[in-house]
């Protein structure tokens, strides 16, 4: 009788073990941020910032204007496609960053294209909204850039959050977490045969367009 009262005291303390770590929050789920979700042609408004996505776009390839000092234009092409998230994005009370973009899709996660250069000290030729800091009254219509595969397209959302300029003024470069910082999450609304649409129509040679 001793023996197997031990046995569900064993028992039980495992399951309370158990249950005790599914419940421990991770460190994002803490401290990450908060999320809204919305879908193409609509605005989100978060606290500092909104945001409209506009038009998704492809390209096979980039065409990058002639650059200061006689640099010649470029031709970039894609890995897979370039996907071309045109949106609007403007401040609400301060300045601020939306530059921590993603491209969440089935096939992952998927980052800005570093293939128009830009740095630290430095800005690409043709200036995506990742790099711009936004200013309260003057909303800015610009796009994000994604080098992915085309079969990634289908179901693709669009995640963009704020940085606060007084703590990380270049938080774009950075990829922990900011604490309690806003996060739009955009479906994009593209279908399985959207994807491939886009997929086949993707031009060639394409002039991205500047901020305005």
């Amino acid at each position: 009788m001793r023996r197997l009262a031990s046995i569900v005291v064993a028992v039980a303390l495992a399951c309370a073990a158990v249950a005790l770590q599914g419940a421990h929050w991770s460190y994002e789920r803490a401290y990450g941020p908060f999320v809204e979700n919305g879908r193409i042609g609509r605005t989100l408004t978060e606290p500092r910032f909104t945001i409209r996505v506009e038009q998704v776009q492809t390209a096979r390839s980039i065409r990058v204007p002639e650059g200061p000092y006689g640099a010649k234009p470029q031709i970039i092409p894609a890995g897979g496609v370039f996907a071309v998230v045109i949106a609007t994005v403007a401040a609400r009370r301060s300045p601020v960053y939306v530059a921590s973009a993603t491209l969440h899709t089935a096939y992952g996660d998927y980052y800005p294209t570093d293939k128009l250069g830009g740095g630290i000290l430095s800005q690409p030729l043709v200036t995506p909204l990742s790099y711009l800091r936004f200013q309260p009254g003057m909303p800015r219509r610009g796009v994000y850039l994604f080098d992915v595969p085309a079969r990634a397209l289908a179901g693709a959302r669009l995640y963009v959050s704020d940085r606060d300029t007084e703590d990380a003024e270049f938080g774009f470069y950075r990829n922990d977490p900011v604490r309690f910082s806003d996060e739009a999450h955009v479906d994009l609304g593209i279908s399985a045969a959207d994807a491939v649409r886009l997929d086949h129509t993707a031009a060639q040679g394409y002039g991205l367009p500047g901020p305005s």
